[in-house]
């Protein structure tokens, strides 16, 4: 029994010395967990390379006819879309960013009718347009790493097919020219998200044509500026565990400035004197306009997708309006057209087939 006491002791003597080492001879004990990297607001900024590009072709078609006996009454009826989204953006360096952004979107929907020459039978109607947007932004972002970034834009709004005047129809009318410049905070930004919200001053102007004669049609060209400040915040957000894309953005411009306040003002004193209860409307390009859209897209396989777009849009008068006609008839129309007292509410739900080409 005595030969195995030296072997109890020496244990006894090295389980002491271990549990009162210094932390150098407990190296070989795991390591504390450290904590995890802060996160950073604008992930894009940090990695400065080449151009990120991306092009999606869009095209949704909707088909229904009816024979003329169809017991239900209903009407047929043809629509289609087609839009064409384009994004190039690059991080020069880790102080200066570029955005470049193209979307185009046209639409028409032809319906059944029965034909009033034999009431029997059903004919189509032309085709109205239902959808139509030209829009072109490029952003500079000096991306600072500070509370916001400075940023200088310019953006293009305008349409392929101006169905507004009764007289007829015009093309790429009117166009829109937005200059900005101001600070843009950065919440969250990297290549599937995006959180961001500007404030700066802005010019506008307008570049327009009116109809004055119907046949043969002759147009009379006309601008108007108008300058104020801006709010606008973009939104990417995947939702539902990534299945759907959510796109939206909130644009509220404040005017302060119009070249057409003092024409407002005399087209006002000349309707007052005819009607004295006519209602003054020289303040209504006062009043700030707001843009809200929402596009959410959920692919279903590879190419077929569902679209849901919402939009709400107040513009109580739209400067776009040309207000310095010779006709006070033609002028009160004219200007009549452009106020819209109530919000104006847009929504789409298609199903088409959408491609990303790069």
């Amino acid at each position: 029994m005595t030969h195995r006491r030296p072997i109890l002791i020496a244990g006894a003597v090295l389980g002491t010395l271990l549990a009162f080492a210094p932390e150098p001879a407990r190296a070989q004990a795991p390591a504390a967990p450290t904590e995890a990297p802060k996160a950073v607001p604008d992930s894009v900024a940090m990695n400065p390379g080449p151009w990120s590009t991306e092009l999606k072709l869009g095209l949704g078609i909707e088909q229904s006819s009816y024979s003329s006996n169809w017991s239900g009454g209903d009407q047929g009826a043809i629509a289609w879309s087609a839009r064409t989204d384009f994004l190039a953006e690059r991080q020069f360096s880790r102080t200066f960013n570029w955005r470049n952004e193209v979307d185009l979107a046209y639409g028409q929907t032809s319906r059944q009718r029965p034909d009033a020459d034999n009431p029997d039978e059903l004919k189509w109607d032309a085709a109205e347009k239902t959808t139509d947007l030209i829009f072109l932004e490029s952003t500079g972002r000096w991306t600072l790493q500070a509370f916001a970034d400075p940023y200088a834009s310019f953006r293009l709004d305008s349409q392929f097919r101006d169905d507004s005047n009764p007289l007829g129809r015009l093309s790429f009318n009117p166009i829109r020219l937005k200059e900005t410049a101001g600070l843009a905070k950065v919440f969250r930004k990297s290549e599937t998200r995006e959180f961001i919200t500007r404030f700066g001053v802005g010019a506008r102007q307008t570049i327009g044509k009116t109809i004055v004669q119907q046949d043969p049609q002759v147009t009379d060209s006309y601008s108007s500026n108008d300058g104020g400040f801006e709010w606008y915040t973009t939104m990417r957000e995947p939702l539902a565990g990534g299945r759907i894309d959510y796109r939206g953005d909130l644009l509220v411009f404040a005017p302060l400035l119009y070249s057409g306040s003092d024409a407002l003002e005399a087209y006002d004193a000349a309707q007052t004197a005819l009607d004295p209860t006519h209602t003054q409307v020289d303040g209504y390009w006062r009043v700030p306009d707001v843009n809200w859209r929402n596009q959410f897209t959920s692919k279903i396989t590879k190419v077929i997708s569902v679209d849901l777009f919402v939009q709400l849009i107040y513009d109580k008068f739209d400067t776009a309006a040309n207000v310095d006609l010779s006709d006070p008839i033609a002028q009160n129309d004219e200007i009549q057209r452009n106020i819209r007292l109530a919000g104006q509410f847009k929504q789409t739900l298609s199903l088409g087939v959408n491609f990303t080409v790069f």
